[in-house]
């Protein structure tokens, strides 16, 4: 499980950017789509959506609908306290992510290789352009088509939590592709499914800064204390 939680925090889909586009500020609403010979299987485990909350100083990351939103809970870096946390509203728990842990796994995660390609779509009304990033990890390669317009840029956040969380400009997910991804397709390591992150929905707008703050009566743990899985 503390596999899988760090890589998903690694993948908070911020890009690098030029000052000519318009910062996602607000909500980013991405549909999981699952396709290939295992596509069913796996569906009732994987959430229905991701939900990303781009605010001034601080980003929330939540899964919704499926087994895995349950497990995965709701990430939350907040740049003013300079935290990052996981919070399972099940358990009623606040788990508490060290940057030493973010950037041990980062670590392990090699500079991916990218291929741009002429090929275009449009995905609400953004025109987008293809990438494909091949990344190795652990000793498994994973591949993954990127569809970018380069109309949007993700807020360039400043500060250690972000940085820990490779969400800053210079993150681990996203090497030097100019844009916002609307479209992401992962090929799952030895499994014949494709994973597809799709935008559905931006909705531009300032969030409310308790989005980014820790629920009271919450009890707090560090994230070693996790159940793995």
């Amino acid at each position: 499980m503390k596999h899988m939680i760090i890589t998903v925090l690694l993948v908070c889909f911020v890009s690098s950017s030029a000052d000519s586009q318009k910062t996602v500020l607000g909500t980013v609403d991405y549909k999981y789509n699952l396709k290939g010979e295992n596509a069913q299987a796996m569906a009732g485990m994987m959430p229905e959506k991701m939900v990303i909350k781009y605010g001034d100083n601080g980003v929330v990351v939540e899964m919704k609908g499926g087994m895995m939103s349950g497990m995965m809970g709701k990430t939350v870096v907040n740049g003013k306290t300079g935290e990052a946390f996981m919070v399972r509203e099940a358990e009623k728990v606040i788990y508490v992510v060290s940057n030493e842990e973010i950037q041990a796994e980062a670590e392990k995660v090699e500079k991916p290789e990218i291929e741009e390609f002429d090929d275009t779509r449009e995905i609400l009304g953004y025109n987008c352009r293809k990438y494909v990033q091949t990344v190795n990890a652990d000793g498994m390669s994973m591949s993954q088509t990127i569809w970018v317009t380069k109309d949007l840029k993700s807020p360039d956040y400043k500060g250690d939590a972000f940085l820990g969380m490779g969400m800053s400009a210079q993150n681990t997910f996203y090497y030097d592709i100019d844009g916002f991804p609307m479209l992401i397709e992962v090929d799952a390591p030895g499994m014949p499914v494709t994973i597809e992150l799709e935008v559905t929905n931006i909705e531009f707008g300032k969030i409310a800064e308790s989005e980014f703050e820790k629920p009271a009566g919450y009890t707090v743990k560090p994230f070693s204390d996790m159940m793995s899985f």
